[in-house]
């Protein structure tokens, strides 16, 4: 991919080019020169100058509020601590490390973020990207808050716009900036990385700005915001009908108890192994109506009443809009791992019922309505097209034409857990799979890896780390596209305990039938 320019053309406020420079003035310039020195002592002295010299330079369009040198430590490696501003209100942080590997990773945030956030310090397996010698920024998206709430948002277009896409691009154009000036010379390769919130904005930067990443790695990607928030509401309907009566879920945690159980005793052992997991939930054909109902509509722990049975089933089914789907249900996954439907279906957390009635009721409340006191209860999505068209168009990265990334020889990983309660893997998969409608190479530069077993980002009883910052490095500068990758699952004491290939869709891994189950070698990928 052709490399960008010390001097760089911006995107301004709704996506057109504007020269907003964010160019560092020649006078600043000597002071970031690469340096020579003698011997070690010089050579550090000279790292702690030229680190804290940046706070003290001019620039233009954003500015850097501090600037100090960290000494290596267990935590990571030395580097030079950058915080700063961009525009008003978008903060960010960028690391620059003593030992430069010559590339540029950018990390994602989760939820709301609110805060400054770098997913790429601590992603998939193996070090972070500072400990692997990257360069390597994030930012708060241009607001402070919590994850799980989005207040900041009311009335507020410009920080609206800054959260579903601004903020990244303008982020990675000034870091890029001082990565350059710093070490004398551009990046070889620029990298993002991300899941959840994070793995949307890798998939709206391969939309909106594809020339900003040589690779991008989106795990379970919130790409749909409009459409899964949807889903988040109407299963709180179901779970949480009465809005004055939110501490008992009509879910109930001996609920998910039976149907974990009556899931896995259909279709555990569908793959040729019996871990507690589902190679690929499609493929089961248990149905929920098969459980037992409660005799009189009394609720007991192994039968279901019909209230119940009626707010499971909207789980899986998905949202609807005027008797038209808006988003992929759930699929069976989850149901009873810590981590899972408890936190974000049913349980309380963080003070409120569960993560999808916070996160779906605040983007209604303060992205589609602006209203702080909109009720969900009384919500029937009738005219919710009309509703979230302009959310959508600030927050949604629908689309499935990458031609220019593909053009400008990006390479896209996508990846997500198949027990994903956040955000449905069927969401991802029907993605991936609208981008190959339109596009049958698309697997020429970019591939899509299910993770059997696997929560939200990581978690649950499937193997859950692979190294993601090594297969982007070998498709992009090796050439080398990611086939059959490993999958671990590591114990308390980081060992390994359990690993698994995980394959390119529409791919599986299949049990070889003699070897050790919990080791990868036996298993082979292959279509189902």
């Amino acid at each position: 991919m052709a490399k960008r320019q010390n001097g760089l053309v911006l995107r301004g406020l709704f996506g057109q080019p504007a020269e907003m420079g964010v160019r560092v003035l020649v006078a600043g310039l000597a002071a970031l020169g690469a340096t020579a020195c003698g011997d070690e002592v010089g050579r550090v002295a000279m790292t702690f100058e030229r680190c804290s010299t940046l706070s003290s330079m001019t620039l233009i369009d954003f500015e850097i509020t501090e600037s100090r040198h960290v000494l290596a430590d267990v935590t990571g490696p030395a580097h030079c601590r950058v915080q700063g501003v961009i525009d008003v209100e978008i903060n960010f942080e960028l690391l620059l490390p003593d030992v430069w590997n010559g590339r540029f990773v950018m990390g994602g945030g989760g939820g709301y973020v609110g805060t400054v956030q770098n997913a790429a310090l601590d992603y998939g397996d193996g070090p972070g990207a500072l400990a692997r010698g990257y360069a390597t920024v994030g930012t708060d998206t241009g607001h402070s808050g919590s994850g799980v709430e989005a207040a900041w948002a009311l009335g507020g277009r410009e920080r609206q716009i800054n959260f579903g896409y601004r903020a990244v691009h303008l982020t990675a154009e000034a870091a890029r900036s001082l990565v350059r000036h710093y070490y004398g010379r551009n990046e070889e390769y620029s990298y993002f990385v991300g899941c959840s919130r994070g793995g949307g904005q890798g998939l709206m930067e391969s939309q909106r700005y594809p020339d900003d990443f040589d690779g991008i790695v989106a795990g379970a990607p919130a790409y749909d915001w409009t459409a899964f928030a949807a889903g988040f509401v109407q299963t709180q309907q179901n779970i949480f009908p009465d809005p004055f009566e939110l501490d008992t879920p009509v879910i109930t945690s001996a609920n998910r108890s039976l149907l974990h159980d009556a899931i896995l005793e259909a279709c555990d052992d569908s793959d040729g192994v019996s871990d507690g997991v589902l190679n690929d939930p499609r493929s089961c054909g248990f149905t929920p109506d098969a459980l037992l109902r409660c005799e009189n509509e009394i609720a007991g722990a192994e039968c279901l009443t019909t209230r119940q049975l009626d707010a499971i089933n909207a789980v899986y089914a998905g949202p609807v809009s005027r008797g038209e789907s808006i988003f992929p249900g759930f699929p069976f996954g989850g149901e009873n791992d810590k981590g899972g439907w408890d936190r974000w279906i049913v349980g309380a957390e963080r003070g409120v019922p569960s993560l999808h009635f916070g996160f779906g009721t605040e983007l209604f409340k303060y992205f589609v309505f602006d209203d702080p006191d909109w009720d969900y209860a009384g919500y029937d999505f009738s005219t919710w097209a009309d509703d979230v068209a302009d959310t959508a168009a600030i927050l949604d990265a629908t689309d499935t034409d990458l031609g220019s990334f593909r053009d400008a020889g990006g390479k896209l990983i996508l990846w997500t857990g198949w027990s994903d309660s956040a955000i449905t893997a069927l969401g991802t998969i029907d993605y991936y799979e609208d981008v190959e409608d339109g596009d049958p190479a698309v697997r020429e530069y970019s591939r899509l890896f299910m993770l059997p077993g696997v929560l939200h980002c990581g978690g649950g009883p499937g193997p859950d780390r692979v190294d993601w910052l090594t297969a982007i490095e070998d498709w992009v500068e090796r050439g080398r596209p990611p086939a059959r990758l490993i999958a671990t699952k590591r114990g308390s004491d980081e060992e390994s305990v359990l690993t698994r290939p995980v394959c390119p869709y529409p791919q599986v891994a299949r049990y070889d039938g003699t070897g050790p189950t919990e080791d990868a070698s036996s298993f082979r990928c292959e279509t189902s």
